[in-house]
């Protein structure tokens, strides 16, 4: 046992001894390197040199020199090579593991000739914190190789060492030059070689010329001190360093081959190339980043504060909630399946016994409806504080689509959504159902519930699209009522049909107002794309790209505007083959944001637009609709105005409002038509005939002969198999023709 591990406690050796030594029951604590070799054949004097020389390296580096040694003096003294002389060879044992340790090499230690006490130079000129192991066992090489000729030549140990001195700028010039036998022969003081090194290491040359650099350097010096002059003087004299290695770089460089400078000259130019494109990508890039849309108002914050401001007892969602939780995941398949299937077409469809089925076993849901119908306003509030809703806070989860602090400049209308695919559609079954019971009543509720939902539709929001939606909810209530009516003649009484009249007259149905909804989307697009100062001026923000996408997922023209502007913006659709820009969007963002319109001159352009649109929807002259259109294609057209106006062009799109007022005048059509049949009716019923000519209704039921919203012109009317059949006044003349 050695003398570290019998200092350690009876547990501590135990952790620490060999597993081959425990197998043979021995305790011997940790084991020295050359303790677990066969050194027999070596003797006492070799293995204490080996020792000394791996005691003072570590890890695993200390076992690998233990064994490498071992086993090379093992063969030398096979062949022959005496003890002492290995042992001589290696009584350098602090030198040798310095230099181990920078080149992580033993062979050299045995096979370079040189005396033992040559090693502390060689580890003096080898040996440098900056040279890595690879670079040190080539200087090693070179160096063991030099000092051979040197002794080769004549030259004894000790005058080596005095040539090489403390060897601190040498050993720095040995791996700059890769060179050491024309430096030696110099023989200048350490002084003098430091201003070398530094010359050398600044001028940034190749090996091969810093190796002539230093050879004139050193005869240089070298002519000054036989001349008489003193070192300090020579220093002195010869400058600073920094400025002689940068003359001598520019003369070297100028030698230099023709390919190469020009090689070095195109370099060059293609560096300051890429300076001069990555630092204004980097700037408008970074500006484009750290830019944040200034949001000055949430108008989902504003619907719901209005909605807090209706009394609870009046508020319809609470009781939709309850009539929507009814619905399992199953019954949410199947009312898809059976809406899909023409649950709207009553009897006359298909499926309708298994319409009938699902329509009875929810009937406790549709009289919740109906229930939440007859309340005056909707009350749904987006972002319910803890008092809102009380016990239906967990049923109001789902629906709570608009989180504070969302910089998305969609708005989400789940409770619009839960009312068309659910209420709408099951309310409609079952107005059916009632009829085809005969059970007038209840038919008659549930049509008034239906008219009475499309206000709570309406109270959803502002946007163009939920009041022509609205409106088209208005139509198809006001048509439901006259088909019913028409295919149960006699299902109402005379006070229930009067009463279904009067409710389809009343019912509201308000002009889209195109100027004052677009306005505020007009807002609400600039505090989501841009930054503002307060002074309506700002840039385009990342936030803005995303705001584009949301808009051209409104319809196919928005999508191939966007598509044929900033391609990488539109999502990728499966079906269609896949887009490979060249220029990631990430890269072009910040450049393609310089070329949109700033926040004012946006705001300039969306509210001429608007103006525009505004007054070809309402007025429908040709001199209107003329100068949108050519306001719009001025834009289009031009592909650099196209891109500067692209989110006025995506918001004023014409195709999108022109389909709106089409909806809000086919709606008001259909409740024309309705009326004149309910009228009709009820002539028939106090006349016993239905009247020949829209004249009769006058004034009984209408002030005025009703007319075609779209034509102007009065309503085709005419009696077919006995019956009353309205039509639309352009319908009626291309059925002439």
């Amino acid at each position: 046992m050695n003398v570290a591990s019998a200092s350690l406690s009876r547990w501590k050796q135990i952790l620490h001894t060999p597993l081959s030594h425990l197998l043979r029951g021995r305790i011997t604590g940790p084991q020295e390197p050359l303790e677990q070799l066969d050194t027999s054949a070596l003797p006492e004097s070799l293995v204490e040199a080996i020792r000394e020389i791996a005691d003072r390296l570590d890890g695993r580096l200390r076992w690998t020199v233990a064994i490498r040694l071992a086993k090379s003096c093992s063969s030398l003294l096979r062949e022959g090579c005496a003890a002492p002389q290995l042992v001589e060879q290696l009584s350098e044992p602090e030198s040798i593991a310095a230099l181990i340790r920078a080149t992580r090499r033993t062979d050299w230690i045995l096979n370079a000739p040189l005396p033992a006490h040559l090693w502390p130079t060689v580890e003096r000129i080898v040996v440098n914190q900056h040279v890595k192991a690879r670079a040190a066992r080539q200087m090693l090489n070179r160096v063991c190789q030099t000092l051979q000729w040197q002794l080769d030549g004549g030259r004894t140990p000790e005058e080596i060492v005095t040539q090489c001195g403390d060897a601190a700028a040498l050993s720095g010039l040995v791996y700059e030059t890769q060179s050491l036998g024309e430096l030696l022969d110099y023989q200048l003081s350490e002084p003098l070689m430091a201003v070398v090194l530094d010359v050398v290491q600044k001028s940034r040359l190749w090996p091969a010329e810093k190796r002539d650099v230093a050879r004139e350097l050193c005869a240089h010096f070298a002519d000054g001190i036989e001349k008489g002059e003193s070192e300090t003087a020579l220093i002195e004299s010869f400058g600073s360093p920094k400025t002689a290695a940068k003359l001598i770089r520019r003369a070297r460089l100028r030698n230099r081959p023709f390919r190469w400078r020009a090689r070095r000259h195109a370099t060059q130019a293609l560096g300051i190339l890429l300076i001069l494109i990555l630092v204004p990508w980097s700037v408008v890039t970074v500006r484009l980043m750290v830019a944040r849309p200034t949001i000055k108002f949430d108008m989902v914050q504003q619907l719901d504060e209005q909605s807090r401001t209706i009394p609870r007892e009046e508020r319809a969602w609470p009781l939709y909630l309850q009539g929507l939780s009814m619905l399992t995941k199953v019954d949410r398949i199947n009312s898809a399946k059976l809406d899909l299937a023409g649950m709207t077409d009553g009897p006359a469809g298909k499926n309708w016994p298994d319409m009938k089925k699902y329509l009875k076993s929810h009937s406790e849901q549709i009289d919740m409806y109906l229930q939440a119908a007859s309340r005056p306003a909707l009350g749904f509030i987006n972002r319910p504080q803890a008092n809102d809703l009380n016990e239906y806070r967990d049923l109001n989860r789902p629906y709570e689509a608009n989180p504070a602090g969302n910089t998305d400049f969609n708005i989400y209308l789940p409770q619009a959504d839960a009312l068309r695919s659910n209420v709408f559609s099951l309310l409609t079954g079952g107005i059916h159902l009632a009829a085809e019971e005969g059970n007038a009543e209840r038919c008659l509720q549930l049509l008034l519930a239906r008219i009475n939902v499309v206000k709570h539709y309406r109270q959803s929001g502002p946007w163009a699209i939920i009041q022509s939606t609205a409106n088209g909810e208005a139509g198809r209530s006001a048509q439901l009522a006259a088909e019913i009516v028409e295919t149960y003649p006699d299902l109402f009484n005379n006070r229930q049909l009067k009463v279904l009249f009067q409710k389809v007259q009343q019912m509201p149905m308000p002009p889209l107002n195109i100027s004052e909804t677009r306005e505020q989307d007009v807002q609400n697009l600039l505090q989501h794309a841009y930054t503002d100062d307060g002074n309506d001026q700002g840039r385009f923000t990342i936030h803005g790209f995303q705001s584009l996408q949301t808009l051209a997922e409104g319809s196919i023209h928005d999508r191939n505007l966007l598509l044929s502007t900033i391609p990488s913006l539109v999502r990728q659709d499966p079906k269609e083959p896949e887009r490979n820009s060249w220029i990631p969007f990430q890269v072009q963002s910040g450049f393609l944001a310089m070329q949109i319109a700033d926040r004012k001159e946006m705001r300039r352009e969306l509210l001429y637009l608007n103006e525009l649109l505004s007054e070809a929807i309402t007025n429908a002259t040709p001199e209107a609709e003329d100068a949108y259109n050519k306001e719009y294609h001025r834009l289009m057209d031009s592909p650099e105005l196209r891109l500067k106006y692209l989110p006025a062009l995506l918001l004023m799109s014409p195709f999108e409002s022109y389909t709106f007022m089409n909806l809000h005048k086919d709606s008001i059509t259909q409740r024309a038509a309705a009326l004149t049949i309910l009228a009709a009716q009820m002539y028939r019923r106090e006349h016993g005939r239905f009247p020949k000519r829209l004249q009769e209704l006058v004034p009984a039921y209408f002030s005025e002969i009703p007319v075609d919203p779209q034509t102007g012109k009065p309503l085709s009317y005419q009696l077919k198999d006995g019956r009353p059949e309205v039509t639309a006044a352009e319908q009626a003349g291309s059925a002439e023709e």
